[in-house]
């Protein structure tokens, strides 16, 4: 009998399972791939290894200062095998931690019987059993969510899944879909010199980021040599003759030809071994509904992360996991959404947190808007990477933070300080009263609080 079970083995499910085990709760995690989730085997780490990887060539390619630089070339296969290293690297380090908690892993798909009750499919290592807990947290992430007239093969049509560990280097490449996943992948697939179009059904790319980080996006995609197919659909797709067949608003048809289909339209949850009419399990769609104790409608049932709906990103999952062990504890802390920053690394790297301003302005907020360039930042100029901005939204009388959007240099570390000064109810007064060292692209977000003050120092 154990305290804690938890099915599903991501960035949720395993810090929800090393939070319960150093509490002193008898836990177990059912994982039936690999410990991590798809954060760590076939999303966040592996997008970001080749991120940087593909940057660093791009940086030495343009760099004035190297010379040989024309004689560049690119290794995917290394690159590929430093990622499976990172990868391998931090699964081992899960299992070390899970391991040292002493929290019993089950290998195989878990299947919740009635609450309290889960059995581990027979084809497992588990060997089909069954194991009973006071308190199940069901942790099993999402996957790449198709359209249905799209069949993926795994080498003309892709996700992530499989574009992540390959060593093709596709000449020319439509990436359906304009949000994040999709602008991520177009980024490192022009950074290897592949001819790029992005296909997206809405008039603009990262429609959930505010405008000023949509147009600098945009501006900064196009720059970089990637075709936008803004407002337009995928109709058909042909492996045979290398097309893609999109019509935008008005049926106009266009043909593309390619030898690399991406599809990036989204994630949709995983539900397998959660049989929701039979338990009586109370849904949202396709997400499992819970309460801001991540609790659902069944007793001793919490749910967490991408299964649970809201926002599909791995410090969400791991926030919750806090929030649904706790609750189990007696202890009783909600999480607060519009305090979880968003992390982008596109063509610009961007860093986000709470209302955009029109979401401000459409939830009743008298509002005051700071912004400061980075092209008068003295360590963005250093770096070359001059090109963005840091805009805070405040309330116009309290100085409440409402949101900071940051697109540019640094933008997914720079986004921390806004969260934690949000999160202790700090002002915008307080993130140009705190000290920036210099040069440091840190001190953007000081100039932005100035300038929502009518202070800034170095802005025209």
């Amino acid at each position: 009998m154990y305290d804690l079970a938890v099915i599903g083995g991501g960035p949720g499910g395993y810090v929800a399972a090393i939070l319960g085990a150093q509490a002193g709760l008898k836990t177990a995690l059912i994982e039936k791939k690999a410990l991590g989730g798809t954060c760590l085997n076939t999303g966040c780490i592996p997008t970001k290894c080749l991120y940087y990887d593909v940057q660093l060539y791009n940086n030495a390619k343009n760099s004035e200062s190297l010379s040989g630089r024309e004689g560049l070339e690119l290794d995917l296969s290394a690159l590929v095998y430093r990622k499976r290293r990172v990868v391998e690297s931090l699964v081992g380090g899960v299992t070390s931690l899970l391991k040292s908690r002493k929290v019993d892993v089950y290998s195989g798909t878990g299947k919740l019987l009635k609450p309290g009750t889960i059995a581990v499919d027979e084809d497992s290592e588990a060997g089909g059993r069954t194991l009973e807990a006071s308190s199940v947290i069901l942790a099993t992430g999402s996957k790449p969510a198709v359209p249905g007239f799209i069949h993926i093969d795994g080498e003309f049509v892709q996700t992530t899944d499989q574009a992540l560990d390959s060593t093709r280097v596709p000449k020319k490449v439509v990436v359906i879909g304009g949000g994040v996943i999709g602008m991520e992948m177009a980024n490192i697939y022009r950074k290897i010199d592949s001819n790029v179009t992005v296909v997206e059904m809405l008039p603009d790319i990262l429609g959930t980021e505010d405008k000023d980080v949509r147009s600098i996006m945009a501006r900064e995609v196009q720059n970089a040599g990637i075709a936008l197919q803004l407002g337009a659909s995928v109709q058909e797709i042909s492996k045979d003759s290398g097309e893609v067949f999109i019509a935008d608003q008005n049926g106009q048809r266009e043909k593309i030809n390619c030898d690399l289909v991406l599809v990036a339209t989204g994630r949709a949850p995983v539900t397998t071994g959660i049989p929701a009419s039979e338990l009586g399990l109370k849904m949202e769609g396709p997400f499992i509904k819970v309460d801001g104790f991540q609790q659902t409608n069944l007793t001793g049932v919490y749910a967490i992360g991408d299964v649970a709906g809201g926002v599909m990103l791995a410090h969400k999952a791991s926030a919750e996991a806090e929030v649904a062990v706790d609750h189990i504890l007696g202890q009783k802390r909600t999480l607060d959404p519009c305090k979880i920053p968003r992390c982008i690394w596109g063509v610009a790297e961007v860093g986000a947190v709470g209302l955009s301003e029109e979401e401000a302005k459409e939830a009743g907020y008298s509002i005051k808007v700071g912004t400061f360039p980075l092209s008068a930042n003295g360590a963005a100029q250093s770096m070359n990477s001059s090109v963005g901005m840091v805009k805070i939204i405040g309330e116009a009388e309290t100085g409440e933070i409402l949101g900071v959007h940051i697109i540019g240099p640094h933008a997914t570390d720079l986004i921390a300080e806004a969260v934690t000064t949000m999160t202790m109810e700090g002002a915008v007064e307080d993130l140009y009263q705190a000290i920036k060292p210099h040069p440091t692209v840190s001190e953007a977000v000081m100039e932005a609080a100035l300038d929502w003050n009518g202070l800034a120092i170095h802005k025209l």
